[in-house]
């Protein structure tokens, strides 16, 4: 039986527009047109924490990071992302421990780590040392907490792991990683689903993926989506800004744009 997904499509207008689609598409259409799926998961039972992102660790972890590999997708993540990363400047908009930095930096994406815990910085760096990468491929940057601490137009795209809630101003944020990105100014959001789930933080510290993709659109943003079954018990939110191309473009014709053809 055909998998159906149904899709809330933002467009330029701000409306949302139900699409149904037969068969996924890669997002590195995202950088020419976003839609996605916007339905949370079914709640599940009790909750029981584990470590989330950037406030797991102030030490980059060197070892296996497989137990974290087993629900956090890091495949799934970059095939979300466009799949072939390789070349594009991407900034770790809560780098952490470092693991999104350095599992960029295997499928070959030059990246900027930023933090506003030097200590995470100072660890992130020392594994640089070990692995011997030049600044070309990485870069750490110290930057206060509200303050994405990009220069205009400096990176590819930008990536927000488990660190949403916690940014006091959203809206200046968004506002400020949408400059420092180029066109076509792609942001990934990964965010624990609003509802309980067998691993993740409490609900005091969620936020519903409709509440991020609102608040996304008011910072310039013209296309925003959230997948809400392909990551575990995670929300892909994706946005990106869009102002050549036809209102109507079906998936094939975002990928053959995609694709050149």
């Amino acid at each position: 039986m055909e998998n159906f997904w149904f899709i809330l499509f933002l467009g330029r207008f701000g409306k949302f527009v139900p699409f149904v689609m037969r068969h996924t598409f890669p997002l590195a259409a995202a950088f020419v047109l976003l839609s996605c799926s916007s339905a949370e998961a079914p709640e599940t039972t009790a909750t029981t924490e584990v470590p989330t992102g950037p406030t797991s660790s102030t030490a980059a972890q060197p070892a296996s990071t497989a137990e974290r590999d087993s629900w956090q997708k890091p495949q799934e993540v970059f095939i979300l992302m466009g799949n072939d990363l390789r070349g594009k400047l991407i900034a770790d908009l809560a780098a952490g421990d470092g693991y999104f930095t350095f599992k960029m930096i295997e499928v070959g994406a030059n990246v900027i780590a930023i933090s506003d815990d030097q200590r995470e910085l100072d660890a992130i760096e020392a594994r640089k040392k070990e692995m011997k990468l030049g600044d070309d491929r990485l870069r750490t940057r110290l930057s206060p907490k509200g303050d994405p601490g990009l220069a205009p137009e400096e990176v590819d795209a930008c990536i927000l792991v488990h660190s949403y809630v916690s940014i006091p101003d959203k809206k200046a944020y968004l506002t400020k990683v949408f400059e420092g990105t180029r066109h076509p100014r792609a942001l990934f959001i990964l965010e624990w689903l609003n509802t309980e789930t067998p691993m993740g933080p409490p609900m005091t510290d969620r936020i519903s993926s409709e509440r991020i993709m609102d608040d996304i659109g008011l910072a310039g943003y013209t296309d925003v989506g959230a997948y809400s079954a392909k990551i575990p018990h995670q929300a892909f939110i994706f946005a990106s800004y869009q102002t050549d191309l036809p209102e109507d473009l079906t998936p094939e014709q975002m990928m053959q744009l995609q694709q050149g053809q």
